[in-house]
């Protein structure tokens, strides 16, 4: 929690973090809340990067793993 204040809310860091928690909570098999912290990493990496970092990439492709998990084969395709 205070990697994530200490930089603001919107640093680049911060996204990277909401990543690593969004892995960790599809490992758990939490995959509503997975998508949840992949979303809020995507909206950061967005704000920071331009839309063909490398980054953004990993953020829909992580998504999409989430998605097809979820059953959403439709919506992981569309993110792939």
């Amino acid at each position: 929690e205070i990697r994530l204040k200490t930089p603001g809310p919107d640093h680049l860091n911060v996204g990277m973090i909401y990543n690593d928690m969004a892995n960790v909570r599809q490992r758990q098999g939490h995959l509503d809340s997975a998508m949840e912290l992949h979303e809020k990493s995507l909206d950061i990496k967005l704000k920071a990067l331009s839309p063909d970092h490398p980054d953004v990439g990993t953020s829909y492709y992580n998504m999409a793993l989430v998605r097809e998990q979820q059953g959403h084969l439709d919506s992981a395709m569309e993110l792939h």
